[in-house]
C-alpha cells in the first residue's frame, strides 16, 4: 500500500466504535512503524463519552462550551495539538506544503481563551495511532475510505463532513448492513 501521510480516513457507515464511527481521521504521520493522526470532524463537545469521565468543573464548562475543541482521538486525550494552513506563528511541523502542526503552549492559550478567531485552525485534544500493519489491515478489511483531498478538513462544515465525503464515494449510510467489510 502506498503512504497514506496527508491522507483523510473516513469511517465506513457501519463502524460501531463509540471513538471512530462517523469519523474522518487526518493521517499525519505514516512509516513502517505505524500511523498517527487525528479526527477533525468532532468538536469535543459532542463525545459524551469524554466529557463523563472529566472531574474538573473548569474543564467540564470549557468543553461544554468550546466549539473551537475537537477531539483528536482516544490516544493522549490530556495532550493539545495545533492542525493548521493559516499563516501563524509558532507552528513546530509541516505535514505538508499547506498543513501545520503545532504543540505550542502561548498558541493553544490564545485559541482557547482570545476572543480572536483563528480561521483554518483547529485545536485538538488526544491523538488516533495504529501499530504497524493495524491500519492497512483495516482498510484492507474495509473498515476505513481513502480521501486524498486534506485541504477540505478547514473548508467543509465538521457536522456534515462524513455525511458528504459518505457520499462521494457512492454510499448510502441507510442502505448498509451488515458487518465491516467492502466486496
Amino acid at each position: 500500500m502506498g503512504t497514506l501521510k496527508n491522507k483523510l480516513l473516513v469511517a465506513m457507515p457501519n463502524m460501531t466504535d463509540p471513538y471512530f464511527s462517523k469519523s474522518v481521521i487526518f493521517i499525519c504521520e505514516y512509516n513502517r512503524d505505524g500511523a498517527v493522526g487525528f479526527i477533525i470532524n468532532k468538536p469535543i463537545s459532542t463525545m459524551k463519552v469524554l466529557s463523563s469521565g472529566i472531574k474538573d468543573k473548569f474543564f467540564k464548562d470549557l468543553i461544554a462550551q468550546s466549539k473551537k475543541i475537537y477531539f483528536g482521538g482516544p490516544v493522549s486525550i490530556h495532550e493539545a495539538c495545533i492542525l493548521s494552513n493559516d499563516n501563524i506563528e509558532n507552528i513546530d511541523f509541516n505535514t505538508n506544503e499547506t498543513i501545520k502542526l503545532s504543540n505550542d503552549f502561548e498558541l493553544i492559550k490564545k485559541i482557547l481563551f482570545d476572543d480572536k478567531e483563528f480561521k483554518n485552525t483547529k485545536l485538538l485534544f488526544g491523538h488516533s495511532a495504529w501499530e504497524k500493519n493495524q491500519l492497512d489491515n483495516e482498510i484492507k478489511n474495509g473498515d476505513w475510505l481513502v480521501h486524498d483531498c486534506p485541504e477540505i478538513l478547514f473548508n467543509k462544515n465538521p457536522k456534515t463532513l462524513w455525511r458528504d465525503l459518505i457520499k462521494l464515494f457512492g454510499f448510502d449510510k441507510f442502505k448498509m448492513t451488515g458487518i465491516s467489510g467492502v466486496s
